[in-house]
């Protein structure tokens, strides 16, 4: 529901418990394994070398961006800003693992082939999901916390835009 009301994300937020943070690794495993077998599938690899080396890009590539944000955040005296960019771009994408969890399941244990039309799902969920996240932190950033605009530019630029077009390079050429 955070995805959807700024609400429910403010009270997930602050009930910093054990079983949020349980919630938070289950939903982030479960991104990483969805992600992954995604785009095991655009690849068509079925080995397990490729499996684990994707597997091992995503996870790279999620820690860095945490890095990034926190490292930025340090540098900049802004830590509990940066805390709070951490929570809602992970929001979004391990929602997005959590609602593409029963399209990878019939991806892979369908009977017949339905391939390409889960696969455009999933894009269109994903898409969906990308350009909320876009339109909260930028609602976020400029209303809550009264960040320039261009600052809110960069960092979508950055640490969102430009991974997912190397990302779609990588697999689609």
């Amino acid at each position: 529901m955070g995805v959807f009301a700024l609400r429910y994300a403010n009270q997930f937020l602050r009930e910093e418990n054990a079983f949020t943070e349980r919630v938070n690794v289950i939903t982030f495993c479960l991104m990483l394994i969805n992600f992954t077998l995604i785009i095991l599938k655009i690849t068509q690899s079925v080995e397990l070398h490729s499996a684990v080396l994707v597997l091992g890009c995503v996870i790279g590539f999620y820690l860095f961006k945490i890095g990034i944000i926190k490292i930025l955040g340090s540098v900049l005296k802004v830590k509990d800003l940066s805390k709070l960019a951490v929570f809602f771009s992970m929001l979004f994408d391990r929602a997005l693992g959590f609602i593409l969890f029963p399209l990878v399941v019939v991806l892979y244990f369908f009977l017949f082939e339905v391939s390409s039309l889960i696969l455009a799902i999933s894009f269109v969920l994903f898409l969906t999901l990308q350009l909320m996240k876009f339109f909260w932190v930028w609602k976020l950033g400029t209303n809550s916390f009264g960040l320039h605009r261009f600052y809110i530019f960069l960092y979508l630029c950055t640490l969102e835009i430009f991974p997912l077009l190397i990302l779609a390079k990588g697999v689609l050429y």
